[in-house]
């Protein structure tokens, strides 16, 4: 399957499942959530049937999904197809998290689950100083040359403390639409603002910037840091939302215990929606839904279908 047929075929079913549930995407309280994890060890303690409904419990009318492995995602997507959008995962195993760049037969793998679907993306693909891969990785470049042929958003994180670890990346890569995780991490919003004014190319998501992860996106009291605000005005149709219900994140894949992150979406998103009621509701709207529907192509082909 070529993919521009892939692009329409995948569109088509995220938008049924939207007009499926009638006014799902207009009613009040719906939200896109572009940063969810459902990994192997949270699916002992959550199966797709609840995660579904705790989903719904939030508003959530779009979750882009990403798992280890990746398989974890695709049953996500059975059991909710119309609101899951599936991302497929370099680290089709725990173990792949630290290795996957090395990986020369990855990029088959990744090129069959694009091309049979019915993923829809590439992510969460972490790169950390020190630790992996380098920026000129081959694997890491093969992958992005699929995003761009199949036209798909590609999920990266960059832990770094500069946005200029980033810059060489998006700006090789202009025809990738990169969903910057977490707003990278540990960044002030005036370096997230550089980036975002170098590459047009880049939307961030501001998962994890909660009290319990990366912080320094809000006060004590949850309302929104000045300089965060200056730069959400500023590009207001580049910023996304998400949960990322991974629990004890210095604690990755825990030999001993399940993660217990899906426990606390609820909290996660009580926390995001207190920030986000002191923004004028147009500029809400676009950071919790709208923005997320034309990245991921829902609003395109919606706008298709009704016509």
């Amino acid at each position: 399957m070529q993919a521009s047929s892939t692009h329409r075929c995948l569109s088509t079913w995220l938008v049924a499942g939207l007009l499926f549930w009638p006014g799902a995407a207009a009613r009040a309280g719906a939200v896109a959530d572009v940063h969810v994890h459902y990994n192997w060890d949270q699916a002992e303690l959550v199966d797709p049937a609840e995660a579904v409904r705790r989903l719904e419990a939030e508003g959530v009318v779009l979750a882009a999904v990403f798992s280890t492995p990746s398989d974890m995602a695709r049953r996500l997507h059975q059991a909710a197809p119309g609101r899951v959008v599936p991302l497929y995962s370099p680290y089709v195993t725990p173990a792949a998290r630290h290795t996957w760049y090395a990986d020369e037969s990855l990029p088959v793998r990744v090129r069959e689950a694009l091309a049979e679907g019915p993923y829809r993306g590439i992510g969460e693909v972490h790169l950390i100083p020190g630790i992996g891969p380098r920026r000129d990785n081959p694997v890491l470049g093969r992958l992005l040359a699929l995003a761009r042929e199949f036209r798909v958003p590609f999920v990266i994180h960059t832990e770094a403390s500069d946005w200029r670890y980033f810059l060489p990346l998006c700006r090789r890569w202009r025809e990738v639409r990169f969903q910057w995780a977490h707003a990278g991490g540990i960044l002030p919003p005036a370096q997230v603002a550089r980036l975002l004014a170098a590459c047009p190319n880049v939307w961030a998501d501001l998962s994890a910037r909660d009290p319990w992860h990366y912080g320094g996106l809000t006060d004590e009291a949850g309302r929104l840091l000045p300089g965060w605000r200056q730069v959400l005005e500023r590009f207001p149709r580049r910023f996304m939302v998400g949960s990322d219900p991974v629990w004890a994140a210095h604690e990755v894949e825990r030999w001993d215990a399940a993660n217990e992150g899906w426990d606390h979406l609820g909290r996660l998103w009580a926390f995001h929606r207190r920030w986000l009621e002191d923004l004028p509701a147009d500029l809400r709207r676009r950071l919790v839904l709208d923005n997320a529907l034309e990245f991921y192509g829902m609003a395109r082909a919606a706008s298709a279908s009704s016509q």
